[in-house]
């Protein structure tokens, strides 16, 4: 997610409309199924596995960071650590000190020194897995995550070791945190589901849950438990996307999307040279939007910040 903090020392591009996070899909193609999957609601986008080559990320790297980027995240449409080229991905952004995170299913293990790496997991064996995850892998990625945190450790890293789990029930919740409370990580994340307009939520059950987590997990007293602030922002929606301008998210050949949510709306590509005008002058249906977005938080702030003052001890 992007936070408000991210655009308060970034006010620079604020101010000038230059992305300050670059979203990657280095594939369309995952190794796990995923029933609450944004991407999996695109089939026809998934009709042949597609990687970006190494060669094709250094220059799209240097272009992102030509428009303003501070920090990349490798993330998708698809599962990153698939991508043949995966290795030397890294290997050029750590190389020119680029900051980046990545978000991984981690089924398959290789080491790295993002800024943060988060583990979506959402599971404490291997039934929860396969029943979330669609394979089963729960073990495997236990092991992983194991063995990055000794390497981690052995190199004086200082990345941000996070496991994550969508939190449907608070019992699925609870469970997810017992079992990962034990295991050295530094955060143990719960989110919210993400869906079209906020409809998830319009469920009485599913409004019901999110309560139930909400006043479980906050009674807690383990520092690294994080309740994702979008658990109070499921039902937020905005008159427009305000903060677009914060983000640019690029699939696997280079095509800017609109959104990283609407893999569908292609603006236009990244080498472009008026790339940053076309999508401020793109048109995307704001009722389609999955609520709670990563730009939940930016939006809030850019929406108080064109208001005008109107407090009687305003100065």
């Amino acid at each position: 997610m992007i936070s408000d903090n991210k655009l308060i020392y970034n006010m620079e591009n604020v101010r000038r409309g230059l992305p300050i996070t670059a979203d990657i899909f280095l594939t369309n193609y995952c190794n796990n199924r995923c029933g609450y999957c944004a991407y999996g609601r695109w089939k026809e986008l998934q009709t042949e596995p597609r990687y970006m080559p190494a060669a094709d990320f250094e220059k799209y790297m240097y272009r992102l960071l030509d428009l303003g980027v501070k920090g990349m995240i490798l993330t998708g449409g698809g599962e990153p650590t698939v991508n043949p080229d995966f290795t030397q991905i890294v290997k050029t952004l750590e190389s020119n000190g680029v900051n980046y995170g990545i978000n991984t299913n981690f089924n398959r293990y290789c080491y790295m020194e993002p800024v943060f790496a988060k583990i979506s997991v959402d599971a404490w064996d291997s039934e929860s897995y396969k029943a979330v995850r669609g394979v089963d892998s729960f073990e495997a990625v236990v092991e992983n995550v194991r063995r990055y945190r000794r390497e981690l450790k052995q190199a004086g890293a200082r990345t941000q070791l996070v496991v994550q789990c969508v939190g449907k029930t608070w019992m699925e919740s609870a469970e997810f945190w017992t079992f990962w409370k034990s295991e050295d990580v530094d955060k143990i994340v719960i989110r919210p589901v993400e869906s079209t307009a906020g409809e998830y939520y319009n469920q009485p059950d599913n409004e019901k849950e999110r309560k139930l987590i909400m006043s479980y997990l906050t009674n807690i007293e383990d520092e690294r438990l994080v309740l994702n602030y979008k658990f109070d922002a499921v039902r937020r929606r905005f008159p427009a996307c305000v903060a677009n301008s914060t983000q640019i998210a690029i699939n696997e050949r280079g095509e800017v999307m609109y959104c990283c949510h609407k893999p569908y709306e292609i603006v236009g590509h990244v080498m472009d040279e008026d790339i940053l005008e076309k999508k401020q002058e793109y048109f995307t249906n704001i009722a389609k939007c999955d609520i709670p977005c990563r730009l939940t938080a930016p939006n809030e702030m850019m929406l108080k910040m064109a208001d005008v003052p109107n407090d009687w001890m305003f100065i």
